[in-house]
């Protein structure tokens, strides 16, 4: 079990998709949170505590419902208490298909791990690294995020400092894909003893 951590923009899904490519299951907890709003009764969570502007043609607008949550830690926190429940559950569902199936490692993709308590279900930690300027860069071209958004957000988890002192291992991923590639498969051999091939 290996968690991953690191600050928004960081790369953490492209260093799971190297895991992947080394035997991994990942559990994507931004997709599991997605497919969340989707439900109905979250949907109708999500319409007493924000109310019909976060609804977009009967579906939950997410820029609407992010605009709405990062208010302040109060919002964060309502929101949080409506998908994190459902998403832990299915997250330790896949986590005993993956073991039952004999996958070689099963690594949490999450954006609130520690936030979460994700971290506790984890036998190692890695932490993600990229400077703030590189971050805010990707975000800015992928998803069109303005200048102090990056900041605004982590503003409302725990420090980077902090996740960085708790993770057992750490990746420099603002160096190449091909150095941060070959480090992820040092540190997947050092976790789970599994030989690797990197594409």
């Amino acid at each position: 079990m290996v968690g991953l951590a690191g600050g928004i923009g960081s790369g953490k899904s492209t260093i799971a998709g190297i895991f992947e490519r080394l035997g991994a299951v990942i559990v994507d907890e931004d997709r599991l949170a997605h497919r969340v709003l989707d439900l109905p009764e979250t949907k109708e969570r999500v319409r007493t505590e924000f109310g019909d502007g976060v609804f977009e043609g009967g579906s939950i607008s997410r820029p609407a419902l992010a605009k709405a949550a990062f208010g302040d830690r109060r919002t964060i926190d309502r929101l949080n208490s409506i998908v994190h429940p459902p998403v832990i559950r299915e997250t330790k569902r896949i986590i005993r298909e993956s073991r039952r199936a004999g996958c070689a490692g099963v690594v949490i993709d999450a954006p609130l791990l520690f936030e979460a308590g994700l971290d506790a279900l984890c036998d190692a930690i890695v932490f993600v690294e990229a400077d703030r300027g590189t971050r805010a860069r990707r975000l800015r071209d992928s998803r069109g995020w303005p200048e102090g958004e990056v900041e605004r957000r982590e503003s409302f988890q725990d420090s980077l400092i902090e996740k960085r002192r708790r993770a057992d291992y750490i990746i420099d991923n603002s160096r190449s894909p091909e150095e941060a590639a070959a480090e992820a498969g040092r540190i997947w051999r050092r976790i789970t003893g599994c030989p690797t091939d990197p594409e």
